[in-house]
């Protein structure tokens, strides 16, 4: 009897409308209180001629009301008396007016063409953008042109430069992979530090917060800008500042937005029809007369795939109670994934609040965030299946009692197959697996500027990050995946494992700014920081569904923790405004180390020079700014392998590996690898950079040139047998050097009253060699890596003098017409051999890792409405088809009397069997794609002067510019192995602000 899921969406329509009503009768209560409106009016002109500034923005500070001056500079709009007047303009400083009595204004502003009192986030404190001295990039979500945005790291795509992101897979949720610089390492993590309002998370975490609650990202680039962290930060730092209430706000905003989506599959593979395939089986197929294919035309694909719904809800209350700025925020988000049975559910909720106390002199910063997530996963496995099935089997058949519960199997003799493929099908539906996790990040920071000593500021910072995840997996009696696998004879499995997380931080830093004379200015910081790690994952043992054991394994249940302890210190100095110079320090103890290795010192100096604060320079005045920087600094990597690294645990045995004493069974423990004398890996970085603005910064933007040497590089490496417990250990061996370019470019070409078009682009170069990976280097030396699945099938390797992730391949022989002969390969020699040995495999020169990637954003704004596009791209990189070498013409009948479809590549290449080693499959990975295009039109001034409502409709993922022969290029693996599609998303959204 078939046994399947609901799939169908059960929308509580009716709390979604008593949603509404409670907003709305909140806004008639807030309306009601509203004081009494004047009509304010006035003019706005540049102090320095006293000209007309044509397109300032004029609006109400705490709302979403305003207007724009005319050509004449004047402008005019309604205002309650006690709100205040927010004029800004780019280059010039923005300035507040209190309304009161007086109703008309005459406003001068202030040139600003460096916006010198921009204030950036960086470590451990802020920095004037005047003042910054590493390479870093602080970026604000477009509210307007973003598209749908699941995770956090969406908003970063193709935005910054030398940040490289891939999205994660097509499953809603799924992460994506975050490089910066290309990464430092190779068998430690190559992620970045994510830092989530001053507490370091794991990459993991930032999937847990609501992309609608971040206010700011900050990119630290450079080791100047990541010095201060010294420990993890040699593959850059990701700063999150989440959104705050509103200071001075006499009323409540209230942000109310929804998204509702439906996704779609951009493309299947080019696999053969029932009709084609039956054509080619009977030309090809080496199948016996006796044989007979199904009478069905089944596209496998199609039936696996799906159109995905989806939808997303965020409530958020920001203001003020007097001296307590608050911030209130719910979300929910229900997404099903293109592949049939995977869905995901993410719940948010925050608080945030910032009181004051001591006449100010006390503030204290609380923020709290919770997230509970539900994903239903979809193996992805079953796509795979869905390729190579046979289509002229049809989906659904019965036999006798329950085997296959419906779904049709390979049978000989009406005795199931046990290495044929499982019905893709029934892989999706059958299965139920749900994985959860419950997670929590907060934080309490204190701020006290000293009474008597205001230039003196204490700060404590208390932070966590505790997760809790479980992952349930049940496959009924009689599935047809339970006669291929398991105990292959229909059994059920049951399994399920748990695993906490539980990350503590406390930081305590004085940061002391003083102005010594009118041109030197100082900044001190120094601080200590301690941070715990801990995990417990508990794996149980198989069992059928009665709860009896299928497995010889016994229970895995693994604990360990961390403790990092640093010491930290920076110092600013400022001389007029045009020259800065930074210097940090950060001493780091990681307890993954022994005692005699434990500490690592990470510094770094800088120097930034304005040259338009020269008096020769401010006679250009096309000129906006000019700022030349240079660093040094030297960071460091602990995060390889497991907790304990430098001592030497133990594995207990399996049952069937226990040792008898008389009558009794022992488990055996066994030791595992070790090596006493791992210690830190380090990297240097060279930096000089230029920050440039044009035409009062309507043209702005940087170019930064960096060199970068890791040294001691942490590696898991094959050992000699018997020099340790295992043949593979992770310590230090290897060196590898890097360097690249980046360039960011905005340019606003119009800007009036009316219309607003913007322009940003980035582009960046990078590449990595390993100078050193053994003891001994020689030429045929490297560290197999890559696998593709299974044992031994290593696609790429590590070498010296070669780019991290190089393919190692065979060399492909063709014959006279450019035809590649089956089986036949180009040895070092020149020869032709059939040998797929390693002693004929090449070192290819290409990588998985790219070396150019780059960004387009444009938004062009008309009144009320607004046109988004975001594109990224990248080129220089290359990708194995996997999915097409691991095919041939045998797979079209197997000894198994199984019948499998192919390519139709796989008809035009003749290969009799899979060649999963030649370079004919390795392909360029160049693309740019269409991010997302936007439309938008706002509705102001609804029923107050506070209320809007914005209608956008969004394309997702809209298209792709490519040569690559498969699905999708886009795969930071650079193998193409049962790739689950990222989806084409079409989203309307909804955003009512009052």
């Amino acid at each position: 009897m078939e046994q399947k899921k609901d799939y169908s969406r059960k929308v509580d329509f009716k709390v979604f409308l008593l949603l509404l009503m409670g907003i709305f009768l909140t806004s008639l209560h807030l309306t009601a209180q509203n004081q009494q409106k004047i009509t304010v009016t006035g003019k706005v002109i540049e102090k320095a001629t006293n000209e007309p500034i044509i397109g300032a923005g004029i609006s109400i500070k705490g709302t979403t009301s305003g207007t724009m001056t005319d050509i004449d500079g004047t402008f005019e709009l309604e205002a309650a008396r006690g709100s205040v007047l927010v004029i800004s303009y780019l280059g010039f400083r923005t300035q507040e007016l209190p309304v009161a009595e007086q109703s008309s204004f005459t406003i001068a502003m202030d040139e600003d063409v460096e916006q010198l009192d921009e204030v950036v986030v960086i470590g451990y404190g802020q920095v004037r953008k005047g003042d910054a001295t590493g390479s870093l990039t602080s970026i604000k979500p477009d509210e307007l042109n973003k598209g749908i945005q699941v995770k956090a790291e969406d908003a970063l795509i193709g935005k910054v430069a030398g940040v490289n992101i891939v999205p994660g897979s097509g499953a809603p949720g799924s992460s994506s992979t975050i490089r910066i610089r290309m990464g430092a390492s190779l068998s430690a993590t190559n992620d970045p530090l994510i830092v989530i309002d001053g507490v370091p998370v794991s990459n993991k975490s930032l999937n847990s917060i609501n992309p609608n609650d971040i206010e700011t990202f900050t990119v630290l680039k450079d080791a100047s800008a990541t010095a201060i962290y010294g420990s993890r930060a040699s593959n850059g730092v990701v700063i999150v500042t989440t959104k705050k209430g509103i200071t001075g706000a006499t009323k409540p905003q209230i942000t109310y937005n929804a998204n509702f989506t439906a996704s779609t599959v951009p493309d299947y593979y080019d696999v053969l029809g029932a009709d084609e395939y039956r054509d080619v089986f009977d030309q090809y197929a080496n199948a016996p007369a006796t044989f007979q294919l199904g009478n069905a035309s089944t596209n496998w694909q199609k039936k696996i795939f799906r159109t995905g719904y989806g939808m997303d809800h965020n409530l958020s209350i920001s203001g003020a109670a007097k001296k307590m700025p608050y911030r209130v925020s719910v979300g929910f988000l229900d997404q099903d994934g293109t592949l049939e049975g995977n869905n995901y559910k993410r719940f948010n909720a925050g608080v945030g609040v910032s009181p004051k106390f001591l006449n100010d002199h006390l503030t204290v910063d609380i923020n709290v965030k919770g997230t509970m997530e539900r994903d239903e996963p979809a193996s992805t496995g079953a796509i795979g299946s869905a390729i190579s099935f046979d289509p002229t089997r049809p989906v659904h058949e019965t036999y006798a009692g329950q085997m296959g519960l419906g779904y049709y199997m390979w049978l000989d003799g009406g005795v199931p197959i046990t290495l044929a493929a499982s019905n893709p099908v029934s892989d999706l539906r059958l299965p139920n697996k749900l994985d959860k996790t419950l997670q929590s990040i907060g934080n309490i920071a204190f701020n006290y500027k000293v009474h008597g000593l205001e230039d003196l500021q204490l700060n404590l910072n208390m932070g966590y990050d505790i997760s809790k995840n479980t992952y349930e997996e049940k496959i009924p009696n009689y599935a047809p995946s339970m006669y291929t696998g398991n105990l292959y004879d229909g059994t059920g499995r049951k399994s399920d494992e748990k695993n906490r997380n539980k990350n503590y931080l406390i930081n305590a830093y004085a940061n002391y700014t003083k102005d010594l004379t009118e041109k030197h200015n100082i900044n001190a910081m120094a601080g200590y920081e301690w941070q715990r790690f801990w995990y417990k994952n508990d794996i149980k043992v198989p069992t059928d569904l009665d709860g009896n054991p299928i497995s010889t394994e016994v229970p895995r249940h693994d604990e360990q923790e961390l403790y990092l302890l640093s010491f930290f210190g920076r110092l600013n100095y400022t001389f007029a405004q045009k020259l800065t110079l930074t210097a940090t320090l950060r001493a780091d103890a990681s307890s993954r180390f022994a005692k005699d290795n434990r500490w690592g010192y990470f510094p770094s100096a800088a120097l930034a020079y304005r040259l338009t604060e020269e008096n020769f320079m401010k006679k250009i005045n096309y000129l906006s700014d000019l700022k030349v920087r240079l660093s040094y600094g030297r960071t460091g990597q602990q995060a390889i392998g497991d907790y304990y690294v430098h001592l030497t645990d133990y594995t207990a045995s399996y049952d069937n590996a226990q040792y008898q004493f008389g009558n009794r069974w022992v488990t055996m423990y066994r030791p595992n690898g070790s090596d006493p004398n791992i210690k830190w890996e380090t990297t240097s970085t060279y930096n000089i950079g230029l920050d440039y603005g044009f035409l009062k910064n309507r043209i702005y933007g940087s170019i930064d040139v960096y060199t970068r040497d890791t040294k001691d590089l942490l590696n898991t490496i094959f050992v000699p047998a018997g020099s340790n417990f295992t043949n593979v250990v992770s310590t230090n061996i290897g060196n590898m050097e890097s360097k690249g370019v980046e360039l960011a470019l905005n340019v606003i070409p119009v800007k009036t009253k009316d219309w607003e078009w913007t322009l940003s682009g980035n582009f960046s170069y990078g590449t990595s060699k390993i100078t050193k990976l053994n003891t001994i280097d020689t030429e045929d030396n490297y560290v197999a890596t890559g696998n593709a699945g299974g044992t031994g099938k290593y696609l790429q390797v590590y070498m010296v003098n070669e780019t991290p992730n190089t393919f190692y391949l065979l060399k492909q022989a063709y014959d006279s017409d450019g035809k590649p002969l089956d089986g036949q390969y180009i040895a070092k020699d020149g020869s032709i051999t059939t040998s797929e040995s390693n002693a004929h495999k090449y070192v290819t020169d290409k990588s998985s890792r790219v070396p150019y990637y780059y960004g387009l954003s444009t938004r062009l704004n008309y009144k009320n409405w607004d046109l988004g596009i975001n594109g990224h791209g990248s080129f220089g990189n290359y990708v194995y088809n996997y999915q097409q070498a691991s095919q041939s013409l045998d797979d079209l009948f197997s000894s198994n009397k199984v019948s499998s479809n192919v390519s139709k590549q796989t008809i035009k290449d003749g290969f009799t069997q899979d060649r999963i080693y030649t370079d004919y499959y390795l392909e360029s990975g160049s693309f740019f794609k269409v991010d997302n295009i936007t439309l938008g039109y706002t509705f102001n001034k609804l029923w107050n002067e506070s209320s809007s409502l914005r209608l956008a409709f969004s394309a997702q993922n809209v298209w792709t510019i490519t040569n690559y022969s498969g699905v999708d290029p886009e795969i930071y693996s650079g193998i193409d192995k049962n790739t689950y599609q990222r989806p084409r998303i079409y989203t309307l959204s909804v955003n009512l602000k009052f």
